[in-house]
Protein backbone atom coordinates (compact mmCIF):
# COMPACT_ATOMS: atom_id res chain seq x y z
CA UNK A 1 0.00 0.00 0.00
CA UNK A 2 1.72 3.60 -0.77
CA UNK A 3 -0.03 6.76 -0.20
CA UNK A 4 0.90 10.13 -2.45
CA UNK A 5 1.77 13.73 -0.92
CA UNK A 6 0.48 16.62 -3.23
CA UNK A 7 3.51 18.17 -5.17
CA UNK A 8 5.84 20.66 -2.99
CA UNK A 9 4.99 23.29 -5.54
CA UNK A 10 1.34 23.44 -5.55
CA UNK A 11 -0.51 25.41 -7.92
CA UNK A 12 -1.22 24.21 -11.40
CA UNK A 13 -0.20 27.74 -13.17
CA UNK A 14 2.65 27.55 -15.08
CA UNK A 15 4.29 30.48 -16.62
CA UNK A 16 7.73 31.72 -17.93
CA UNK A 17 9.49 32.06 -14.70
CA UNK A 18 8.97 28.93 -13.76
CA UNK A 19 11.96 27.68 -16.54
CA UNK A 20 14.15 24.98 -15.19
CA UNK A 21 12.07 24.13 -12.55
CA UNK A 22 10.66 20.73 -11.55
CA UNK A 23 7.83 19.57 -9.39
CA UNK A 24 8.31 16.92 -6.73
CA UNK A 25 5.53 14.45 -5.09
CA UNK A 26 6.71 11.16 -2.62
CA UNK A 27 4.87 8.55 -2.42
CA UNK A 28 5.16 6.14 1.22
CA UNK A 29 5.30 2.82 1.23
CA UNK A 30 4.88 0.70 4.63
CA UNK A 31 7.79 -1.46 4.97
CA UNK A 32 9.86 0.37 2.48
CA UNK A 33 11.66 3.70 1.72
CA UNK A 34 9.41 6.35 0.66
CA UNK A 35 10.61 7.78 -2.87
CA UNK A 36 10.59 11.16 -4.43
CA UNK A 37 9.85 11.46 -7.56
CA UNK A 38 10.62 14.63 -9.90
CA UNK A 39 8.80 15.46 -12.79
CA UNK A 40 8.86 19.05 -15.29
CA UNK A 41 5.05 21.12 -14.14
CA UNK A 42 4.58 21.59 -17.98
CA UNK A 43 4.46 17.79 -18.69
CA UNK A 44 1.74 16.31 -20.39
CA UNK A 45 0.44 13.23 -18.77
CA UNK A 46 2.02 11.08 -21.48
CA UNK A 47 5.41 12.33 -20.94
CA UNK A 48 4.84 11.97 -17.00
CA UNK A 49 5.31 8.83 -18.12
CA UNK A 50 8.94 9.30 -19.31
CA UNK A 51 10.33 12.11 -18.34
CA UNK A 52 11.09 11.60 -14.33
CA UNK A 53 13.33 10.94 -11.70
CA UNK A 54 12.56 8.85 -9.23
CA UNK A 55 15.03 8.00 -6.03
CA UNK A 56 14.77 7.45 -2.10
CA UNK A 57 13.22 10.37 -0.48
CA UNK A 58 16.15 10.57 1.97
CA UNK A 59 18.77 11.17 -0.88
CA UNK A 60 17.40 14.61 -1.52
CA UNK A 61 18.64 17.58 0.40
CA UNK A 62 16.65 20.91 0.79
CA UNK A 63 18.98 23.65 -0.93
CA UNK A 64 18.86 25.97 1.52
CA UNK A 65 20.15 23.35 3.79
CA UNK A 66 23.29 22.75 0.93
CA UNK A 67 24.10 26.99 1.34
Amino acid sequence: MSNTSQPDDAGPHVDGSDEGRLRSVVVTYEGAADRRTLYPPDATDVERLTHWLTADADAFQHLDEMR
